[in-house]
């Protein structure tokens, strides 16, 4: 959060591969399971609302503030997870 001194810890990158995976599940209505965390996003379909809706849950879980278009910069669970952690890592 802006002008929040709190310490955000550093989630571990399987864990949020794992939260990542059940929030783009929610959105598109399919079991976590089936999620291919390698896939590109838009070989499920997420929409640019989707995206957006994503970023800010990102932000909420994390306590951080994100580019809105850090979901299709970083296209795919994998790339996404591993953008976070190491964006989490420098700022910590």
């Amino acid at each position: 959060m802006p002008g929040s001194t709190e310490q955000q810890t550093v989630p571990d990158q399987a864990a949020l591969r794992e939260w990542l995976a059940a929030e783009v599940a929610v959105l598109l209505g399919i079991e976590p399971e089936t999620v291919d965390r390698s896939a590109r996003f838009g070989e499920y379909g997420l929409e640019s609302i989707s995206g957006l809706t994503l970023a800010a849950a990102i932000e909420d879980h994390l306590g951080i503030e994100l580019d809105p278009t850090v979901v299709w910069d970083h296209p795919s669970i994998d790339a996404l997870a591993a953008h976070l952690i190491e964006a989490q890592a420098a700022t910590s």
